[in-house]
């Protein structure tokens, strides 16, 4: 079997289960019902573990990409909102997963990759999309925005950890850092 294709059929399938769980099991965030909390970023974080951080960010450009093609919901704003979110976490994720071998600091670091990225991309991008003044969208960073960042982000490291962990080693091997360029 030619296994020079393998990352990035991997990635196309992560990348497809990524959008699927983004569609089927999102729910909103009732503090903010613009906000959805769903489990895409699970297959996102396997593929930059598994594969390299180019692998994640593409999953999380695809599953952006067809959310928001198949549902209408948050349009270029919300394709590229969902991208810095998630693939900025992937790219962080990945690449320390590649240097240190270990998951605990790199999806720690994802975590708070996200969340440090959304604050200043709501403050500037939030207030075009809903069309309200960016005083509004400050008065919700605390309360609202990174909450929800640490939830979102957190409950994907935990079940991708738990997916990570599950997987057995000669399955790992096999794949491990073999990005798609």
């Amino acid at each position: 079997m030619n296994r020079k294709y393998l990352p990035l059929v991997l990635t196309a399938i992560l990348a497809a289960m990524s959008f699927v769980f983004e569609l089927v099991l999102a729910f909103s965030y009732p503090p903010a019902p613009f906000l959805k909390l769903a489990p895409g970023d699970v297959p996102t974080l396997v593929a930059a573990v598994f594969m390299g951080p180019v692998s994640g960010a593409t999953c999380a450009l695809v599953n952006s990409v067809l959310f928001a093609a198949v549902t209408g919901e948050g349009g270029p704003w919300g394709i590229l909102m969902h991208f810095i979110a998630s693939g900025g976490m992937a790219i962080v994720v990945g690449l320390l997963a590649k240097r240190t071998r270990h998951l605990h600091f790199p999806m720690l670091a994802g975590i708070l990759t996200r969340v440090a990225l959304m604050v200043p991309f709501n403050l500037l991008v939030t207030p075009i999309y809903l069309g309200v003044p960016r005083q509004t969208v400050l008065s919700m960073i605390v309360p609202v925005i990174v909450p929800f960042n640490v939830a979102h982000a957190g409950l994907n490291t935990v079940v991708a950890y738990i997916v990570l962990r599950a997987l057995p080693e000669k399955v790992a091997a096999g794949i491990k850092g073999q990005d798609i360029f």
